[in-house]
C-alpha cells in the first residue's frame, strides 16, 4: 500500500519541485531582463541629457560670441564718436578764436554791429 501512495506522492513532489524550479528560473530571468531594460533606459536618458547639454552649451557659446562682437562694435563706435566730438570741439574752439579776432565796432557808432564775416563764424 505504501508503494501505491509513494509513487503518486513522489510524482507530486517531483512536479511541485519542478514547477518551483521553473517559476524560480522564470522569476530570475524576468528580473534580469527588467534590470537590463532599466539600464538601457538610464543609458538612453544619460545620452539625451548629454546631447541637450551640448546643444545648450553650443547655443550659449554662440550667444556669448555675439555679445562680445556687439561689445567690440560698441567700443569701436564710442571711439569714433569720441574722436568726432573732439574734432567738433576743436572746430568750435577755432571758430571762436577766429570770431574773437574779427574787428569789433569802435564804440562811437562807427562800424557797430555784426559784419557778414562775423555772422558766418558764429556757431550759435
Amino acid at each position: 500500500m505504501i508503494a501505491l501512495f509513494s509513487k503518486p506522492i513522489a510524482r507530486l513532489i517531483l512536479a511541485v519541485i519542478l514547477i518551483v524550479a521553473v517559476l524560480g528560473t522564470a522569476y530570475l530571468g524576468f528580473r534580469e531582463i527588467r534590470g537590463m531594460v532599466d539600464d538601457a533606459v538610464e543609458l538612453k536618458g544619460n545620452e539625451r541629457d548629454a546631447y541637450w547639454t551640448a546643444k545648450i552649451e553650443k547655443a550659449n557659446a554662440e550667444t556669448n560670441k555675439r555679445a562680445a562682437d556687439q561689445a567690440a562694435a560698441v567700443v569701436k563706435i564710442q571711439a569714433v564718436m569720441a574722436e568726432q566730438s573732439r574734432s567738433d570741439q576743436q572746430s568750435l574752439a577755432d571758430l571762436r578764436a577766429k570770431n574773437a579776432q574779427l574787428p569789433k565796432g569802435d564804440g562811437k557808432g562807427g562800424s557797430c554791429g555784426l559784419s557778414g564775416d562775423r555772422v558766418g563764424l558764429l556757431p550759435d
